[in-house]
């Protein structure tokens, strides 16, 4: 072959190469195309299910668990930033990472770890970089702790909101620039669908608050209405019961005992009684007794209140079972107020339980507070009455025999006391009222 011949030929070898290397180096970008068309649809298709998840921890598992499938890796953990506290991040959710320790694990706002990720957060980390650049730093310690072989910044609007972390790979290949890129764009995508998530939280939250305070709004102006009204109506109505019952005591002093007139003399004035005593409970609800606040022994009331219901509860055929399991269960109220809160739950009670049944009353301790309930064995309260049973005039007494202001004065005792009372019907039959009410710490009572 001649020499011309050869350098056409090196010429061709030369174009050939040249040409594959062309073809290799379209193929890869080709691949690397559809990897990320690849990668962003999956990013597209994760973030359209997360965004429809708005509860918070429901969010952040789906989250843990989708990144674990689609990066085949044995673990994944999310720092997020802390309810109440939100310079500081908090361990929030980690799956397939077993911690040497319990209870909350958080990183510090302030920490180097932070502040280094923050002036750069556009990449990911290394565990190995890390540990270089910021040698003896507890964050480092802790990220050790996590297993983590990358740390990707959760940045929305140029703020760090978060961390994830991810072990290795299962099938111990390192990670290449594409799954550096595709967690990068998710951790930014899921950023957005915490905060969304967070923010839906905080304002429903807001909302049932808002709620709350418009129905203790409303229901504090129809009671004050009621009181003040109350209140007239009392002054008005006692005097004039006053002088009746001034009259009856004279007519049944003229008219003798064996007179016939004397019967209804004394039924007339029985039911002016019932009369009084409703006014008395009217005023004692718009303007209940203060009573002098002291250190008192709520299972010695109990105790003494039991004992002035005894008899009548005998004559009932009724059964008194009594559980007290804290002793001495001191709180600061008036005695007085206390008993005619258990004299009326009591009676309640009573009220409502047939002959042979049993009322059982417990004292217990829930941390700070004291647990008393009264249950009866009677007939319970139906559902749709629960919600209304400390409404002022609400009764579920058929007949004339209830005026519906004893459990609301009972209501409005207990919560001048920072207490609170509740019904409800127990699983084995019968109403249950349960008063939760703060106790007296001290370094001998009894847990």
């Amino acid at each position: 072959m001649s020499g011309k011949a050869k350098d056409n030929q090196v010429k061709i070898d030369q174009s050939q190469v040249e040409l594959d290397s062309k073809i290799d180096e379209l193929t890869q970008t080709n691949k690397r195309l559809k990897r990320k068309i690849f990668d962003l649809y999956t990013i597209f298709e994760i973030s359209r299910h997360l965004n429809t998840v708005l509860k918070t921890d429901d969010l952040l598992d789906a989250i843990i668990l989708t990144i674990i499938g689609q990066m085949g890796i044995n673990g994944a953990a999310i720092f997020s930033r802390m309810i109440g506290d939100e310079s500081n991040f908090i361990l929030a959710r980690h799956r397939g990472i077993t911690l040497e320790t319990e209870g909350d694990i958080v990183l510090r706002g302030d920490g180097r770890l932070i502040k280094y990720i923050s002036s750069e957060q556009s990449r990911t980390y290394d565990f190995a970089e890390l540990s270089r650049d910021l040698s003896g730093c507890d964050d480092i310690r802790i990220l050790e702790m996590c297993e983590c072989e990358l740390v990707i910044p959760m940045s929305l609007k140029n703020e760090i909101c978060g961390l994830l972390l991810v072990t290795s790979k299962i099938s111990q290949t390192p990670f290449f620039e594409d799954d550096r890129d595709f967690l990068l764009i998710l951790a930014n995508q899921l950023a957005a669908s915490v905060e969304n998530a967070n923010l839906f939280e905080r304002e429903k939250t807001a909302f049932e608050e808002l709620r709350k305070t418009q129905e203790q709004l409303i229901q504090s102006e129809k009671l004050a209405a009621l009181g003040q009204l109350s209140a007239r109506v009392a002054h008005e109505v006692n005097n004039p019961l006053g002088i009746i019952k001034n009259y009856l005591e004279l007519m049944s002093i003229e008219t003798g005992e064996n007179d016939h007139p004397s019967e209804y003399v004394g039924i007339v004035s029985e039911e002016v009684d019932r009369i009084a005593r409703i006014v008395r409970q009217l005023l004692d609800f718009y303007r209940p007794d203060s009573g002098e606040e002291v250190e008192t022994n709520i299972s010695a009331v109990l105790e003494e209140t039991l004992l002035l219901v005894s008899m009548h509860l005998e004559k009932k055929g009724l059964t008194v079972e009594q559980d007290f399991q804290v002793e001495p269960a001191m709180i600061m109220a008036s005695p007085e107020q206390m008993k005619q809160v258990f004299l009326n739950l009591i009676m309640n009670a009573t009220d409502f339980t047939p002959a042979g049944g049993t009322i059982t009353v417990t004292l217990e301790s829930d941390g700070d507070d004291l647990l008393i309930q009264f249950r009866d064995t009677g007939p319970g309260i139906p559902e749709e009455d629960l919600p209304r049973v400390f409404e002022p005039f609400f009764t579920t007494r058929k007949g004339a025999s209830g005026t519906g202001l004893g459990l609301a004065v009972c209501k409005g005792i207990v919560q001048k006391y920072n207490g609170t009372i509740s019904a409800l019907n127990h699983s084995e039959g019968g109403a249950v009222f349960v008063i939760r009410i703060p106790r007296i710490k001290r370094e001998n009572n009894d847990e």
